[in-house]
Parts: structure tokens; sequence; C-alpha cells
């Protein structure tokens, strides 16, 4: 019998590539990890949730706080709307709103109320207003210099450029109440002016302060007393009393015949006839 040789012949084609039938790596990797995975699908599938009721409840949160700030009036009601919200916009809002309410009777806790709102929110769209009111009121007050101040800031701050020509004009008064009319014009001027393009809402109020600084005062002009006519004269008054006693006797014969009673007329007789004298 001959033997076989395990040397492949010519004529038959040697294999390319042997096919590994085992599992792949990907299967090796599931299969060792698998429970991690399912751990970390339901960690991320938890936290989707949460995060879909949380902002779900602070959406409702925020329309209940907004609902509040619309319906509130009086300085309780703020205050209320703070306390219930103090993380929502609305609570924010609130906080200026609620000093605006407590200025007319109250202006010590509506000055508080601005420096905490100040405070709290110092990235909020409206902190450039919130100085500005800050400084208003201050100078309302008589506190010249912390107005000044806080005016100062905001006018030289290019974040506030929406409210800085405020800021500005209010500097210039102050410098015109204190007879510096120099700095005055300068803070007018720089109050006309318009940052990036920006509309500038208070620049007419600039330009009739600009122009009230630099008026020249009116001059006190005597009257001149007309000029003396030689062809004119002037009666002179008469500043005697009258003769009353004169008057009055000149008047008491006319007064006196005006008195006299005429005398009567004849009665006449039943005849007809005048009747006799003597009779």
């Amino acid at each position: 019998m001959a033997e076989t040789s395990s040397n492949p012949s010519p004529e038959s084609p040697a294999p390319i590539a042997e096919i590994s039938l085992g599992p792949s790596k990907l299967d090796q990797f599931l299969d060792n990890h698998q429970t991690k995975l399912v751990i970390a699908a339901i960690l991320i599938a938890l936290g989707v949730v949460a995060y879909v009721i949380y902002d779900g409840l602070a959406q409702a949160e925020a329309n209940e706080a907004g609902a509040a700030l619309l319906v509130a009036q009086k300085p309780a009601d703020y205050e209320e709307l703070i306390k219930a919200w103090p993380e929502s916009k609305a609570a924010a809002s609130a906080q200026l709103l609620l000093a605006q309410t407590q200025w007319p009777d109250s202006q010590p806790d509506s000055i508080v109320s601005l420096e905490a709102f100040i405070s709290k929110y110092p990235q909020h769209p409206s902190i450039g207003s919130a100085k500005t009111s800050l400084g208003l009121r201050l100078l309302d007050q008589g506190k010249t210099q912390e107005a000044t101040e806080i005016l100062t800031e905001v006018a030289e701050n290019t974040a506030y450029t929406y409210i800085a020509p405020m800021a500005c004009i209010a500097l210039g008064d102050i410098a015109k109440a204190a007879g510096e009319k120099t700095d005055a014009t300068q803070w007018y001027e720089k109050a006309q002016q318009s940052a990036d393009g920006q509309s500038n809402a208070f620049q007419g109020l600039a330009t009739a302060r600009l122009l009230l600084v630099n008026a020249e005062p009116a001059k006190k002009l005597k009257p001149a007393l007309p000029a003396p006519n030689a062809d004119q004269k002037l009666t002179p008054l008469n500043l005697q009393a009258p003769d009353t006693v004169e008057s009055a006797v000149t008047e008491k014969p006319a007064q006196q015949q005006a008195e006299t009673p005429l005398p009567s007329a004849p009665e006449s007789s039943p005849e007809g006839g005048a009747a006799p004298e003597g009779q």
C-alpha cells in the first residue's frame, strides 16, 4: 500500500486563511461586562428621568412665581413671593418692584431692598438700572458723596451703556449745584453720546441741560422815564379837603325851602262858592 504524502500536490489549491469559529472580542467584552453595562444603562435612564422631573418642577415653580408676580401690588405681596421662590427669576424682578413700592412710605426700606438686589443678583440684566436708581435715591436724601460714587461707577462702565446717560445727567446736576460749570458741561456732553451705535433715550434731556448750564443770566434793565414835553402841562391835583361848613350853609336854604309846607287851598262852600273870610 502506498503511503499518502501530507504535502499537497501541486494541483490542489492551498487554503488562504483559517476561519476561527470561536466568539468575537465584542462578544467576549459583552459577556464579561454585561452586568456593568446593564447598571450603567439603568443609571443613565434614571438620570434622564430625574432631569425631566426636575425641569418640569422648575418650570412649574417658575410659572407659579411668574403668576404671583403678575398679581402682586403691595410690598407684602412682593416679600411673600421672594420668600416662596427665592431662586426664581420672578423673585429678582419682585425685589426691584418691592424697592419701588416702598419708596413713598419708607425710603430707608427701599434703599435696603435695592442694596439687597445689587448684592444678590450682580449679573442680572437690570443691575445697571438698580444702581442708577440707588444713586438717585441717595441723592434725594442728601447723601451726595455716596450717590456720586455709585453714579460714577455706572457712567464709566461700558456694560451699562443703556442707562449710563442717565447717570451722567445726574452727575452733571451735582456738579452744577456745586458751581462747577466745566464739570457739569462735560457730564452733559457725555450723556449726549451714543455708545456702540445704540439709541440714546436721554439725549434730548442732556441737550436741554447743556443749554441751561451755558445760558447767560438775564440782565436787569432799569426802565427809562419818558422825556419831558414842554408843550404838555400837567394839572396839579387838588388835595384840599372840601369846606363842609360853607357847603352846608349854601345848601341849608334850599333844604328849608323844600321842607316849608305850601299853603292849602281854600275850602269851597256847599253851594260851590268860596267861603267868606272871617266866617
